[in-house]
């Protein structure tokens, strides 16, 4: 799948997480592909996160550069829930097991809902966290395009965690069938000393079993070896605390079509970020 974007300071055609590629052949006709399809509609560069039996030297080879950031996280943690719920849960740290415990013994209860509607509490909650940390969340806007767009036909869906009757954690997730993807999160503040995210966590990995998935993606950690420091080390840590595994994927690499047009477009973006 290839998205036509058009920013302030170029036009690509973008490929979110893709394409799937078994070699570098395969992924030279990808290209000549794509490069056709973005002379067509006048555009200035492609932008692919390829993923599959390719590596970094493959890519520079067909004049690949990187991009100067990456779209989607290049760095994630990945729980295999094809076994049995005793192995799913086997899998858990002592300290996640610890903190699922005991927001049980407070009496947190989980729930789903595919119903669109119900994507303001989640908005309320990420407005929370926003409050809070300082952090930018995605728009309103794009919180209740996903809810509408994806959640009538269950590829995606909320997952909550409850106290008294309120929402006090809540997960949005992705599904193909065979991966469910942890994809936004936020809890509230107030409840932090019951650990809701960790019951929450084992209840996705539990649902996406029941749901007959194979993998439960966690969707982005810091890279290995990151300092402690690093603005991502907090949920790296809870994400890990799952028993998954460390996956690398290549990151974001994008390839000149309008060569003239590509170099303006770079060149904004230093002194962008010198001034």
């Amino acid at each position: 799948m290839a998205i036509e974007e058009h920013g302030r300071l170029g036009s690509r055609l973008y490929c979110p997480a893709g394409p799937m590629v078994e070699n570098k052949a395969a992924l030279r006709t990808i290209l000549k592909e794509l490069t056709e399809e973005a002379k067509h509609r006048k555009l200035d560069f492609i932008r692919i996160e390829p993923r599959g039996g390719i590596t970094e030297k493959d890519l520079e080879k067909l004049g690949l550069r990187r991009s100067h950031h990456d779209v989607q996280p290049a760095d994630t943690v990945i729980s295999d829930v094809s076994g049995s719920e005793e192995e799913i849960r086997a899998a858990l740290s002592q300290t996640a097991r610890r903190y699922a415990r005991k927001a049980d013994n407070a009496g947190v209860t989980y729930s789903l809902s595919h119903g669109p509607v119900d994507i303001h509490y989640f908005i309320e909650l990420i407005h929370d966290v926003a409050q809070r940390t300082g952090m930018k969340p995605m728009s309103d806007q794009y919180f209740l395009t996903i809810a509408d767009s994806l959640f009538p036909t269950r590829d995606g869906g909320l997952l909550f965690a409850e106290l008294d009757g309120k929402k006090i954690a809540a997960v949005i997730f992705y599904t193909d069938g065979t991966t469910m993807c942890y994809a936004h999160a936020a809890n509230h503040h107030e409840y932090r000393n019951i650990s809701p995210a960790y019951g929450l966590g084992l209840y996705a990995l539990l649902f996406a079993h029941e749901q007959g998935c194979k993998y439960f993606d966690w969707y982005g950690v810091a890279p290995e070896g990151a300092p402690d420091n690093h603005r991502w080390a907090g949920f790296t840590q809870f994400k890990l605390s799952f028993g998954g595994q460390r996956v690398s994927y290549s990151g974001t690499w994008e390839l000149p079509v309008n060569k003239m047009r590509y170099r303006l477009y770079k060149t904004a973006l230093k002194v962008g970020r010198k001034s």
